[in-house]
């Protein structure tokens, strides 16, 4: 797969819907951090946050390159599968955080593994979070190194981002966004696991 002709038909996607990506990315963010500076039971708040509202933002990007209506409230869409997205994000969150304690690699390892979790959920919530867990594994095998290039390509944008007073890591993150969902689709396509 060519990385960068994903990442530009991924711009290419977005140009209508920039503002509103913006948007959706900047309040799933202040959702993220906002809890965890209020009191101590902050950081479990965020915790409990996370998952859903990274499923919402594979619904909202999913529909996005689809061609589907992208409405703000996609955001909170991952709050109906409550139950599948929050075990699926405590057992992602402490198996790729045993695996940086272990050693760095085999986390990244296991959190590529299992990144395309959330946009199977989204294209079927009824899914089982081990059922969910597995078809990302299944997914993700023998593409992990072009995935993690894939992430690693953004590093210079976020850098270039950050030194345009952060303000340019609004449309990276979108972009970034945009362009896993392709891959996701594209990984499907490859594979006939899903």
């Amino acid at each position: 797969m060519d990385i960068m002709q994903l990442m530009r038909k991924a711009r290419t996607l977005l140009e209508p819907h920039w503002i509103l990506s913006i948007g959706v990315c900047l309040v799933y963010g202040l959702m993220l951090a906002i809890p965890s500076e209020l009191n101590r039971y902050g950081e479990i708040v965020s915790f409990l946050l996370a998952g859903p509202l990274q499923l919402g933002l594979c619904f909202f990007f999913l529909n996005l390159i689809k061609g589907k209506e992208t409405h703000f409230e996609l955001l909170f869409e991952g709050f109906k599968p409550l139950v599948t997205v929050l075990l699926s994000y405590a057992i992602i969150t402490v198996l790729t955080v045993v695996g940086l304690v272990l050693l760095f690699v085999p986390g990244i390892f296991v959190a590529l593994g299992f990144s395309m979790t959330y946009y199977i959920i989204a294209e079927d919530p009824e899914i089982s979070f081990q059922a969910a867990l597995e078809q990302s594994w299944k997914l993700t095998d023998g593409y992990k190194m072009e995935l993690l290039e894939l992430n690693l390509r953004f590093i210079p944008w976020y850098i270039l981002g950050v030194l345009c007073l952060i303000v340019g890591v609004l449309a990276v993150i979108p972009w970034h966004n945009t362009t896993l969902a392709l891959y996701y689709e594209d990984l499907k396509e490859r594979q006939t696991y899903i």
